[in-house]
């Protein structure tokens, strides 16, 4: 997408390639930022809802693509009709909605919307509509969608990866009631067989070597450890042949698309053959590291060669402290500083509560609450949505109110 392409009008004005009218101020603060990350202008996202839009092109020449808010709309038919008369035919309308309503996306698909994305709204789905309304031919059947791919990998050794992976799995699958598959590309550790409470080969060695790749055979190759919960995994083996190519690696990675809503793969630090590839082409990319010097630099050198967020691939860091105390820990601004972007999340430190927990059995996130919330946040943040605010305890909203009351006493 490039907002520098414009179109000559019939009336001999020039037309704008995009506009954005959200319903709320929020709504259009939150796409302005996705804007920015594809490389756009963030004021082309405006508040107002349908009557900005219906007036900005009542005033000014409807732009190629218009993205619409329905919501507060009685009657989102009527309102795509008003806009279908002020807009020419050749703009894509692309309408934004609360509603989860297959007959009113059927409807709004028959009465001439390209697409209807329902909030919140994942920014590499966001980008990928924006595609296609720019270039249907090209991207596709409106609407087509595979499961996500969320890569993640350490800056440097020792960053906890496999015990973040495996409790996204867990949670995307158990709380979050999505389909989902882990994949340990770490093939010389393979510790998510572990992690996940599995014994034996878990098909990745296979698939790798497969002269063809289709659905049958991951779905024989793959193993399920939980009701919603996948493991693609091999036997430990420091000598693993790289013999298979970008192609068939990424492949694989579109095979299980087509099969889970969510894959996530667990990347060693050390850029094996084949995990630069994956980071590159992820939906979303999430990078662990700790405030260190050396991970400053790592994590530098590493964001130059996966690139940004401009292609519609979310990024996020992690910080994931491992060693508290350490005398190479800098100051989080200055680490922020150093590699130009902010830390998206930092998981709280858990001590060894979590691998005391392995001598039982599968990793038990519930020994850790405020690990697992915090986790529990970077899944949806992965998956494009707004983390939920945890409950207020009891204890804390006694608190709250004391402190309150004791503001107003000084005051008055």
């Amino acid at each position: 997408m490039n907002d520098t392409t414009r179109a000559t009008h019939h009336t001999g004005e020039t037309r704008p390639a995009l506009a954005l009218y959200a319903a709320q101020a929020s709504d259009a603060q939150l796409f302005g930022q996705y804007l920015q990350r594809l490389g756009l202008p963030a004021d082309l996202a405006q508040s107002g809802g349908f009557a900005a839009a219906l007036a900005g092109c009542e005033l000014h020449s409807a732009p190629e693509v218009l993205v619409v808010d329905l919501d507060g709309q009685a009657s989102p038919l009527q309102a795509i009709a008003e806009l279908s008369q002020v807009c020419p035919p050749s703009t894509r309308l692309v309408a934004l909605g609360s509603a989860h309503d297959l007959n009113l996306y059927r409807a709004l698909l028959h009465a001439g919307v390209h697409d209807y994305l329902c909030k919140p709204v994942p920014l590499d789905q966001f980008a990928s509509t924006l595609r296609r309304a720019r270039d249907p031919q090209e991207h596709g059947t409106p609407g087509s969608r595979t499961g996500r791919t969320l890569a993640v990998t350490g800056v440097g050794g020792g960053r906890g990866t496999s015990t973040v992976v495996a409790a996204l799995g867990r949670l995307l699958a158990v709380e979050r009631h999505s389909s989902s598959a882990v994949v340990d590309f770490d093939r010389g550790r393979c510790d998510q067989a572990l992690l996940l409470g599995h014994e034996g080969d878990a098909g990745l060695a296979a698939t790798l070597a497969a002269d063809e790749l289709d659905s049958r055979l991951l779905e024989r190759a793959i193993t399920q450890v939980d009701e919603r919960l996948y493991l693609l995994a091999q036997q430990p083996d420091l000598h693993a042949p790289d013999s298979f190519s970008q192609e068939h690696l990424l492949n694989l990675g579109a095979g299980l698309c087509q099969l889970f809503n969510q894959v996530i793969w667990d990347l060693p630090s050390g850029r094996c053959h084949g995990a630069l590839d994956v980071l590159a082409h992820a939906d979303t990319r999430i990078l662990l590291c700790d405030f260190s010097v050396q991970d400053a630099r790592n994590c530098l050198r590493l964001l130059g060669e996966i690139g940004d967020e401009s292609n519609g691939q979310r990024l996020l860091l992690v910080a994931n402290p491992q060693r508290p105390g350490h005398s190479d820990v800098v100051e989080r601004e200055q680490f922020e500083d150093f590699i130009g972007r902010k830390v998206d999340l930092t998981l709280p430190h858990a001590g060894s509560t979590l691998a005391d927990s392995l001598l039982a059995g599968p990793l038990q996130l519930h020994r850790a609450p405020a690990l697992r919330q915090a986790l529990l946040d970077l899944a949806d943040l992965a998956c494009g949505r707004t983390p939920a605010a945890p409950p207020l305890a009891a204890g804390n909203l006694i608190l709250r109110l004391r402190q309150a009351l004791g503001r107003t006493r000084r005051a008055a």
